[in-house]
């Protein structure tokens, strides 16, 4: 089980995010040209530590590390603790998955059930819309799907 921050909370959840960007925006870059883009971002916005997510998933699938697993992100007010938060990076061309939206792409989806497999504890997968009344990440997550 992951242990987060010195009171060593358990990890049970992993969230989900969008980027709030223009289609296509990131289509172009590596992985690293998003998560310092994405950084920066959060840097000027006041994130202590920056890159608010613990990692993040391109259209084709590669996984990006951010914040330490053990370290509390910034990805959802008042859920920090305990979660992790995994960004997805929208695709220029989309591949419709109907639980998935019209956003993303099935080597994404493959990729974040793959890495929720290598992580210990996880109980339950949700989105930042479930936290807060935003779209993000694009579509209703259910647990069910990811684990």
């Amino acid at each position: 089980m992951i242990l987060q921050g010195k009171a060593r909370a358990p990890v049970r959840e992993v969230v989900l995010h969008c980027a709030a960007i223009r289609t296509g925006q990131f289509s172009h870059m590596s992985p690293f040209q998003v998560f310092a883009t994405v950084n920066r971002w959060h840097t000027e916005r006041g994130f202590k530590n920056g890159f608010g997510y613990h990692g993040l998933f391109m259209p084709d699938g590669t996984w990006y590390s951010g914040r330490p697993l053990t370290m509390i992100g910034a990805h959802v007010l008042g859920h920090n603790t305990g979660t992790l938060g995994f960004l997805l990076i929208e695709s220029q061309q989309i591949t419709h998955i109907a639980q998935f939206g019209d956003w993303f792409t099935s080597a994404q989806a493959l990729a974040v059930k793959a890495k929720l497999r290598d992580l210990d504890g996880i109980e339950k997968v949700s989105g930042h819309n479930d936290y807060a009344p935003k779209l993000c990440p694009g579509f209703h997550v259910q647990s069910g799907d990811w684990l």
